[in-house]
């Protein structure tokens, strides 16, 4: 057990596992939450796993999960993914609201895109438009001062290199889909996902 920010570090290590909740509630929507323990700040795969998440889930409109689970299907007005990394292994997560009685189409659909995604990885097309966009809005990352301070922080708490802001684009541009691939893989395991639904209808 280490410690983060004077506090004790919980070990999030070990097998995920397989996991459904379902839990009624009486809202006019289901709201769906499947993730796993991801990533440590400090693992090598960070920017693999940054630059294939936005195909996968992080890029809003442009993401796979988007098409099929949205354009595709109309399951629901919006679905994202993200790994969240910390000094410890972060969540990796997918979310979502649907419809109470299409909630488990909506993660059927999910499941299947993720663990094609974790196979086949993402094409050169999508790795390519990915890159762009994430290069093309960096600078909207460091644009005030505020965002600049919280970069320094991030470098500080996690002890990154201090050209970490001069390479991040030569970075995100060196991510090759043979890294993303293998990073998915060692990271993602579909068949062992925790999924909570909130709002499912009741059994009848």
């Amino acid at each position: 057990m280490g410690r983060v920010g004077g506090e004790a570090a919980l070990d999030v290590g070990g097998e995920p596992q397989s996991i459904e909740r379902v839990i009624e509630h009486p809202s006019a929507q289901s709201h769906v939450l499947i993730g796993q323990p991801g990533v440590a700040r400090s693992d090598p795969d960070y920017f693999p796993l940054l630059v294939g998440n936005h195909i996968l889930g992080g890029g809003g409109m442009t993401s796979r999960l988007y098409e099929e689970v949205r354009e595709r299907r109309g399951l629901s007005y919006s679905v994202y993914s993200f790994f969240i990394p910390y000094q410890q292994p972060g969540p990796f997560q997918v979310g979502l609201q649907t419809r109470r009685d299409q909630a488990q189409d909506a993660v059927s659909v999910v499941r299947k895109v993720l663990s094609d995604f974790v196979t086949d990885g993402p094409t050169a097309a999508e790795l390519d438009a990915a890159k762009q966009n994430l290069i093309g809005g960096f600078a909207l990352r460091i644009d005030s001062n505020q965002k600049i301070l919280g970069y320094l922080a991030v470098i500080g708490f996690y002890r990154l290199p201090l050209d970490y802001l001069d390479t991040f684009t030569t970075r995100i541009e060196s991510v090759t889909l043979e890294q993303i691939r293998a990073a998915f893989a060692r990271h993602v395991e579909p068949n062992r996902l925790a999924t909570v639904v909130v709002g499912a209808p009741a059994a009848k």
